[in-house]
């Protein structure tokens, strides 16, 4: 995934379309999820629990974030440790499908009270999550010596936790059986740390120095970081689960200290980059890491007992925050690098197998994707996060607003993103031409 690693292996990839499938459908999905915001509008702020905010929230974390995530899992795994995720070419497309259709029929289901259609999704969605998370344990398992193997495997143990608490409620929704509202906010938080904050550590260990150019992470931080976070999780889950206050506290400042501590150092790494030119990515990256550090503060406000998390409004400025001013930013910054580089990759082999390889000049990464573009979908990314902030906090049309601000920030991220395939197939076309 990182032109010039020395330690890199990237004979060890899978095909290029079986990450790069994702990565194209994911933004599509998570478009539809801030189309419906803007449609269901005020519905959506009345409660965290209304159907039709948690089917456009999930459109955003199943169908674009985990879609990316899995994808980048089965990219990056191999190429860092050596170690390939066994049966990488169906084991892709397989849990793809599941987590696309199933994505969309739960959130239909959700925002239209179809419980028949509630259930179908969560067999999709339990089925393909099952199936990547089988394979990815597995490799994780054997890379566990490497720090982002291991923190991948933690966030891989970590979606299982969420994937079954995910699936039960499913089941709830669809009548199936008794609904446990009650754990909702143990399925948020392997979520947003476990899942999302784990794999982002590990896969930034790796893409931080190298993309931005920046010094590499402390020895420490990648061997332990992301073990107390995960036994943070843990032991907050086990202390809210058995009533144990103190137990609880312990495990979230872990936790939450893990997150804030990698967002800091982040920061701090990217301030002393050795190449200062601006690049989206690096804005990206570093718009999620003070989200995160914007998160911890209200977590500790609401800690301080300054601010009600169990209210609505401050619900969801911390899931907005996390999910799309962390989560959204740092996959979409991710996302501008890897999928240039796999087409330029993909021609570059082309090449060296060519009979004439100096016939035909092929496209670099900067070409394959223009800086313009980009830029300005950023901003609309930006856009987007406020706008949900201040949804969040006055509801109404804000809602709409933020729904419609958070399509076209997506879909302008598919255009961008299709346009780095469709030239790189101009490339191809050329080469094969010329071979």
């Amino acid at each position: 995934m990182i032109p010039g690693g020395g330690d890199l292996r990237f004979d060890r990839m899978p095909p290029r379309w079986v990450p790069l499938r994702a990565f194209l459908v994911a933004p599509v999905l998570g478009g539809l999820g801030g189309l419906m915001l803007g449609i269901v509008g005020d519905r959506a702020a009345t409660s965290r629990y209304a159907g039709e905010l948690i089917g456009a929230l999930h459109l955003v974390t199943l169908g674009f974030l985990t879609l990316v995530m899995a994808g980048a899992v089965v990219q990056v795994l191999p190429v860092v440790t050596g170690v390939p995720v066994p049966g990488a070419s169906w084991v892709g497309p397989a849990s793809q499908l599941g987590v696309a259709v199933g994505s969309l029929a739960m959130a239909l289901g959700l925002a239209s009270r179809w419980g028949v259609v509630v259930g179908i999704g969560g067999v999709f969605v339990g089925a393909g999550l099952a199936v990547f998370a089988a394979a990815a344990m597995a490799a994780a398992w054997r890379a566990r010596r490497n720090p982002t193997g291991r923190a991948m495997g933690l966030a891989v143990v970590s979606l299982v936790v969420v994937a079954g608490l995910g699936v039960t409620f499913l089941a709830g929704h669809a009548g199936w059986m008794t609904l446990r509202r009650d754990l909702t906010d143990v399925h948020l938080a392997w979520a947003l740390i476990g899942w999302l904050g784990l794999l982002v550590m590990g896969v930034s260990f790796q893409v931080v120095p190298m993309f931005q150019v920046t010094p590499h992470y402390p020895r420490g931080i990648q061997r332990l970081l992301p073990g107390v976070g995960f036994l943070g999780l843990v032991g907050w889950t086990v202390g809210r689960l058995e009533r144990w206050s103190a137990v609880a506290a312990v495990g979230a400042g872990l936790a939450i200290g893990a997150m804030a501590v990698h967002a800091a150092t982040t920061l701090w790494l990217q301030a002393h980059r050795r190449r200062k030119l601006r690049d989206v990515t690096t804005d990206d990256w570093r718009s999620g890491m003070v989200s995160v550090l914007a998160a911890t503060g209200v977590v500790g406000a609401g800690a301080l007992g300054v601010v009600d998390l169990a209210r609505t409004g401050p619900a969801l400025t911390l899931g907005a925050l996390s999910v799309f001013g962390f989560g959204v930013s740092v996959v979409e910054g991710m996302l501008y690098k890897i999928v240039p580089f796999l087409s330029w990759l993909h021609l570059q082999n082309l090449v060296s197998h060519a009979d004439r390889p100096s016939a035909v000049r092929i496209r670099n990464m900067r070409q394959l994707l223009p800086g313009v573009g980009p830029r300005r979908q950023f901003a609309a990314h930006v856009v987007a996060v406020v706008a949900l902030l201040v949804a969040a906090a006055a509801g109404g049309v804000w809602m709409r607003i933020a729904g419609a601000a958070l399509a076209i920030d997506l879909w302008w991220l598919a255009w961008e993103l299709a346009g780095v395939v469709r030239r790189s197939n101009q490339d191809r076309r050329e080469v094969l031409r010329a071979g």
